[in-house]
């Protein structure tokens, strides 16, 4: 009985001894972080030396240098956690401006690719005044009797060979086949169907690039000194044969020489006919090669 108090009363002062914190003695250092977790082993049949035992903390705090790289870590590791966040924020805001980029290129190319050339009415009104032009006998209609009587003012002129004369027959024949039909006398072209077939022609890419070849034969025509250019006289015999006056051929030469030259070479005389058929663009000064454009109605 009295060995069982001795017994208890040891075991109580030796878990108070290791509640108390002391340096550790027989335990080296870096070995005191944690606390040993098994309790010393009494032999109640030994002799007993409290002095002898050294009882481990059961806590040892980190070193301030560990504390403060702890800290700087963590702090480091928000900052880069952050950085990362706006950079991938950064990079979705870019992927979204490239997708709204590429959708509106989509949506202009479709809608270019569904709109359709001579929808603008300043290119309605370049087709009426030519349309006025081709209608030589002037009875508000086009036939292929009024391709051969425009044929023939230019060839009346005298200096066209016989050779020449005929190709641009065949041209305007040609001409005619393809955008209007059969050549009879009752196939009659009115303003509002030339407007329809040149529609059609200027977005067709084969016919497109028919539309002018009778040109180099009315530049012929009017190259009295046959010098491969043309001036203002020339240009006036031009306008003659179309029923414009000498007037509106000067006002019109002023503005498509646009080198101030004095004169028209055959490549810009046919690339102003062209353009006439082709552009919409208001600023384009081949709106004034067939004299001026009939007022709006």
């Amino acid at each position: 009985m009295a060995v069982s108090f001795v017994r208890c009363g040891l075991r109580a002062a030796m878990r108070s001894a290791l509640e108390i914190s002391a340096p550790c003695s027989s335990i080296a250092a870096s070995d005191c972080y944690f606390a040993a977790e098994s309790k010393p082993y009494i032999n109640s049949r030994l002799p007993l030396n409290l002095s002898t035992i050294s009882a481990a903390p059961l806590y040892r705090p980190f070193p301030t240098a560990m504390v403060i790289s702890s800290r700087h870590y963590s702090k480091s590791s928000r900052n880069e956690r952050q950085q990362d966040s706006d950079s991938d924020s950064d990079s979705d805001d870019e992927d979204n401006r490239r997708r709204r980029h590429q959708n509106r290129h989509n949506r202009e190319q479709e809608h270019h690719l569904h709109q359709e050339r001579g929808d603008s009415e300043f290119w309605r009104r370049k087709m009426r005044t030519l349309h006025g032009i081709l209608d030589v006998n002037n009875d508000g209609v086009i036939s292929f009797d009024d391709y051969l009587l425009l044929a023939k003012k230019f060839s009346d002129l005298g200096h066209l060979t016989p050779k020449e004369y005929e190709e641009f027959i065949q041209v305007m024949k040609q001409t005619w086949e393809e955008q209007w039909g059969e050549i009879s006398p009752y196939n009659l072209v009115t303003a509002e169907q030339f407007l329809v077939d040149m529609h059609h022609a200027l977005n067709d890419k084969d016919l497109i690039k028919k539309v002018h070849l009778f040109l180099p034969y009315i530049f012929k025509a009017v190259d009295i000194h046959h010098c491969d250019h043309i001036e203002l006289d020339q240009f006036k015999l031009f306008f003659r044969c179309l029923g414009r006056t000498e007037e509106d051929a000067a006002v019109a030469f002023a503005i498509i020489d646009q080198n101030g030259d004095g004169k028209l070479t055959l490549k810009e005389f046919v690339k102003l006919g062209k353009d006439f058929f082709l552009t919409e663009d208001e600023r384009r000064v081949s709106k004034m090669f067939w004299g001026p454009l009939v007022t709006d109605h």
